[in-house]
């Protein structure tokens, strides 16, 4: 399967994706393509600006995606 993203990166071409996500705990708006910090929680994955925040988050998940 032709897949188009992995040719360009052969030919040295890198495509950030434009779409931003934010952290659900502080609101943040954050590109998740350089964010270091992300879990996985009942099929989603989260992205945090802070270990704060990751641990906010991780201490009640459901006050935040319920």
């Amino acid at each position: 399967m032709f897949n188009i993203n992995k040719q360009l990166k052969k030919a040295g071409v890198h495509i950030e994706p434009e779409s931003k996500v934010l952290d659900v705990v502080c609101g943040m708006e954050l590109d998740p393509a350089h964010a270091k910090l992300h879990i996985e929680h009942q099929g989603g994955v989260y992205y945090f600006c802070s270990t704060m925040c990751k641990n906010h988050f991780v201490s009640d998940p459901e006050k935040y995606v319920g």
